[in-house]
């Protein structure tokens, strides 16, 4: 996401505050910030332990008139899976502006799209483009030590990394950071703002202001969104042959007859199109998706297809690897997304 505003909640831990771990943390008696990938690589890995509530929030031009509304993000994320409600969490989608999607282990839930990964998909925990070019430019030290059990170490800074900056590009007029790590091993809060010019010559700089805040760690309950059970919900993966994609229908409302399916193909400089189910697609059908000896797909229901051209080529980058379908051709939404990877 952009520099969003959130509010977190992550269960499915043993913990029930931040005071678990006590100082023999991951951050346990921290003098100086980690590398950037290292410390956001902790924070996840901490919070995906744990349930937790965090709000983010972002202001770009705070300081002036016509400054822009702010973008947030509200998270409540638990053993049943994590609820994300966003300014632009999901892409492609016409809202209110304001979006809620619900994570699982393999599966990404909205009110008009589901997107299921057999590999796994993680929900944004926190803006780590946004918090990356933070502690890359700014000259934290620690300055002081709080909490009771839990040690939470203070980090400031008001000057630049001058050398960092102009590898950024940026022309930094001021800077004022302020960031709370948990020895338990997770950003416990950060507070920003910062006026610079993008890129070092631009003629007018901006005023960005960014807040984090972790408020709660530790028995937050979460539910199954209503609108889950509204979602179609499709599962696949790759035939053991290659020949097809099966398609499992495990939830939610049928896929009516002449639906029309999109297939990316590594073999294809565009999605294919055509493809449309011959009956209905209702919960606990089966489907292959395959190519015929025209280069086109085609859905077999019921068994696998009796003749295939040739085998489902998988593209290589994880983002174009999918299945698509749509309920009007050219303009209707995209109702689900399946990411197939190669069999292993």
């Amino acid at each position: 996401m952009g520099i969003g505003g959130a509010t977190a909640v992550l269960a499915g831990c043993n913990s029930s505050s931040d005071e678990s771990d006590g100082p023999e943390g991951p951050f346990a008696d921290l003098q100086e910030l980690p590398e950037t990938e290292a410390l956001l690589t902790q924070h996840r890995r901490t919070l995906d332990d744990r349930s937790f509530t965090s709000e983010e929030e972002r202001i770009e031009n705070a300081s002036e008139m016509g400054a822009s509304q702010p973008t947030t993000q509200t998270i409540r994320s638990g053993e049943a899976g994590t609820l994300v409600k966003a300014d632009d969490i999901a892409r492609n989608l016409s809202s209110d502006g304001r979006q809620a999607v619900w994570f699982t282990g393999t599966a990404r839930i909205s009110r008009i799209t589901h997107t299921f990964n057999p590999d796994g998909i993680t929900p944004p925990y926190i803006d780590t483009e946004t918090v990356s070019r933070i502690v890359s430019v700014a000259e934290l030290e620690r300055v002081d030590v709080t909490g009771d059990d839990q040690e939470v170490y203070v980090f400031e800074a008001s000057s630049t990394d001058e050398e960092t900056a102009r590898e950024l590009d940026l022309d930094v007029d001021a800077i004022d950071v302020r960031m709370e790590i948990a020895a338990a091993g997770y950003i416990r809060s950060i507070e920003t703002e910062l006026t610079a010019a993008e890129p070092a010559d631009a003629e007018q700089a901006t005023t960005t202001m960014y807040q984090y805040d972790v408020t709660e760690l530790g028995d937050v309950p979460v539910s199954e969104p209503d609108f889950v059970s509204d979602a179609v919900r499709i599962e696949g993966e790759l035939s053991e042959d290659g020949s097809a994609l099966v398609l499992d229908h495990a939830g939610g409302p049928a896929v009516s007859a002449d639906t029309e399916l999109i297939l990316r193909d590594a073999n294809v400089s565009q999605p294919q199109r055509g493809a449309t189910f011959p009956t209905a697609f209702e919960s606990g059908d089966e489907a292959h998706v395959y190519w015929t000896a025209t280069d086109e797909p085609a859905i077999s229901m019921g068994g696998a297809p009796s003749e295939v051209a040739r085998e489902i080529a998988v593209p290589s980058q994880p983002e174009e690897q999918g299945v698509f379908l749509s309920e009007l051709p050219e303009t209707g939404p995209e109702r689900f997304v399946v990411r197939i990877g190669p069999r292993e």
